[in-house]
């Protein structure tokens, strides 16, 4: 199943609900949020999210400036 990642294609083997992916790629879950085909996901809701070939997963990470 191929799904694009900001905008990098990632092909995996099986069906990922979001936390899934989340927890493939590795990225911490506190400060981000999802979009999936410019629709943002609730951070509740992504243990029950599954993702299909072909979408398009949005991760943005909160950065403090000054």
């Amino acid at each position: 199943m191929t799904i694009r990642v900001n905008e990098s294609l990632r092909e995996f083997s099986s069906t990922l609900t979001l936390q899934e992916l989340i927890n493939e790629l590795q990225v911490q879950a506190n400060g981000i949020a999802v979009a999936v085909n410019e629709n943002v996901i609730k951070k509740e809701n992504w243990n029950s999210y599954k993702l299909r070939g072909n979408d398009n997963v949005l991760i943005i990470k909160s950065t403090q400036g000054g």
